[in-house]
């Protein structure tokens, strides 16, 4: 390695240093100027000073990774690296170069961008991938098939302060480099990592080749504690604390922690992929709110974190409590599906390891069981919605609250109707909801990239009456914020109550439905419900025989039995309520119905 260092001070914030970083191995050592760690019995320096794989004759995945201090993503970075494979690259045998991570570990839970060359076929391309997590997402595919047979080439990749990547090439292993292809993409902004990750079956585990590895750009020096990026319960009485940075030792010792509710010291914490796992001594009730104070913790710049942070132990949903609220199933070309949920509980609900699902009607049973992987706490009467690309979730609907979502593979929602299914780690049904698209408010020829959503929130998912297209004036969907026709007055104190003495079915997202309530005294009572015209004429049936609670809402959508448009007037609902003693409940309303069809 040869370093390179001019100091560049900016003021109050960070000092940012200009640093290279080479190693082209002629030392004949990795372990030193510069360290690089990781699986280092897999690795040897061979007679031609390259970098080599060595490892057991085995099918597994070797890497190694160096520090490069804490890049600064407002300059201009490079990297470039040269790389040889005595084999045919495939989904087997391939090899990913770290360009960037916040974790030293390859093989854990990090963030980061990589260059991959593998894939089955013989026009293997180089392509940019960036990683979240335990997940991977292509940015951008070469132009050139010219590594799929023993490829001896260079790569240079230039970030720019904008987060557009450019990637080049010499297929020759040389120095004239062409254009590859570019991407832009801004999602991970730390990384103090970079390194190579090699995978390979038993017979190539000595044919990956690099060397003059190069990193040019400015490393900051961190003045800034690190912070808890992420807290939740694991366990009957486990907690994972993340932090939003690479921190010493210091993490793992037991005096750094105090519980409230007698817990004090864990007895235990453990280093996972995510962060730090912590075992406390009592079992945490649901609900409760941990209070925990966190006290010299140190980053790798030395700087001490001393906070508190609170977590709330989250409680298993029953049948009921959490309900499909909103669902985009024909999203624009290049769009993705969205599902939201609400939280109809008066409890904290984790939906770690629940999964979504659809019905597959050739064998009758529930399948296409998609698991959400994240730790998502959400709280009573709040909502969290899963897309498959929340990128383009948020640029088609600018109506939305990001810290409420999240990315994750979804079941195929059909554009025309389906039923969808939220199910418990246990494969226990909380909630289904059949749609269609005739759902739709009825003037909406083409319900592409409009979503459904529902009413009255805790209401059933599958009362048709109570899904309706979202607002055109808040872009026609709200993923993660209140839908747009979301009912949100109280239920009324009285027996029997129109809450909208006057609605407009124009799909504006103000009054479109008309919503009742009801306040009974005895359970288990059985109730009807009818819309009449001036002359006494019935419009709709709008409750059949249906089982209420002690108390309710119901909705008129302005149609008549027919499904079509109700004209503009004052209409009549008639409400009774029939109980097992022979309780007779019966009201008579006014409504009237305005519009601008």
């Amino acid at each position: 390695m040869r370093p390179h260092f001019l100091l560049l001070i900016i003021p109050f914030l960070y000092v940012s240093i200009h640093a290279q970083l080479i190693d082209d191995f002629s030392d004949g050592d990795f372990l030193n100027n510069p360290t690089w760690q990781g699986d280092t019995s897999n690795f040897i320096i061979n007679v031609n000073n390259q970098l080599q794989l060595n490892a057991p004759s085995v099918t597994d995945t070797s890497f190694l990774v160096v520090e490069t201090g804490i890049l600064d993503f407002t300059n201009t970075i490079t990297w470039e690296f040269y790389v040889k494979l005595d084999l045919s690259p495939s989904n087997s045998n391939n090899f990913r170069y770290y360009l960037t991570s916040n974790n030293a570990n390859l093989r854990g839970n990090l963030n980061g961008y990589f260059i991959r060359v593998g894939e089955n076929g013989s026009t293997d391309k180089i392509k940019l991938y960036r990683q979240d997590g335990t997940s991977t997402n292509l940015l951008m595919t070469g132009l050139n098939g010219a590594y799929g047979i023993s490829p001896e080439f260079r790569v240079r990749v230039n970030r720019d302060i904008n987060g557009n990547w450019e990637v080049l090439s010499d297929s020759t292993g040389g120095t004239s480099f062409v254009y590859e292809g570019g991407a832009t993409d801004n999602t991970h902004q730390f990384s103090t990592f970079s390194g190579i990750w090699c995978k390979r079956t038993t017979s190539n585990t000595d044919n990956f080749y690099f060397d003059d590895i190069e990193i040019n750009g400015n490393v900051i020096t961190d003045n800034d504690p690190p912070q808890v990026s992420n807290s939740f319960v694991k366990g009957t009485n486990t907690i994972e604390i993340q932090f939003d940075e690479p921190v010493t030792t210091s993490a793992e010792q037991i005096s750094n922690y105090n519980l409230n509710f007698n817990n004090g010291n864990p007895l235990l914490v453990t280093v996972v992929n995510s962060g730090y796992e912590l075992l406390f001594n009592n079992p945490f009730i649901s609900n409760d709110t941990l209070i925990m104070d966190i006290s010299n913790v140190l980053d790798l710049s030395g700087n001490v974190l001393d906070t508190t942070i609170e977590i709330i132990v989250p409680d298993t949903a029953s049948a009921g409590d959490l309900l499909f609220n909103e669902l985009l199933f024909d999203p624009y070309a290049g769009g993705s599906d969205f599902v939201e949920f609400f939280n109809a509980s008066n409890s904290n609900i984790d939906l770690y390891h629940y999964f979504v699902a659809d019905y597959d009607a050739s064998d009758g049973e529930i399948s296409n069981y998609k698991q959400i992987t994240g730790h998502y706490v959400i709280s009573p009467s709040d909502v969290v919605c899963f897309t498959e690309d929340t990128s383009s979730t948020i640029s088609d609907f600018y109506t939305h609250d990001l810290s409420k979502i999240f990315q994750m593979d979804l079941p195929s929602f059909p554009n025309d109707s389906a039923t969808i299914y939220l199910l418990t780690p246990d494969s226990i049904v909380v909630d289904k909801f059949s749609y269609s698209e005739d759902m739709h408010y009825e003037l909406i020829n083409d319900p592409e990239g409009i979503s459904l959503e529902k009413i009255i929130s805790n209401e059933s998912s599958n009362d048709f009456s109570n899904w309706t297209s979202a607002a055109e004036s808040v872009g026609w969907g709200t993923p993660g914020v209140d839908n747009s026709q979301r009912f949100n007055q109280l239920i009324s104190s009285n027996q029997f109550e129109v809450q909208t003495a006057v609605f407009s079915p124009d799909n504006d997202g103000f009054e479109d439905v008309a919503v009742f309530s009801y306040q009974l005294t005895d359970s288990d009572m059985v109730g009807n419900a009818s819309i009449y015209d001036k002359t006494g004429r019935l419009i709709k049936r709008v409750l059949t025989n249906k089982l209420l609670g002690t108390e309710g809402q119901f909705i008129w959508d302005g149609t008549n039995s027919n499904n079509q448009k109700a004209g503009i007037g004052i209409y009549l609902v008639h409400f009774e309520a029939f109980g097992e003693n022979g309780n007779i409940i019966t009201h008579k309303k006014s409504i009237t119905l305005k519009t601008r069809f």
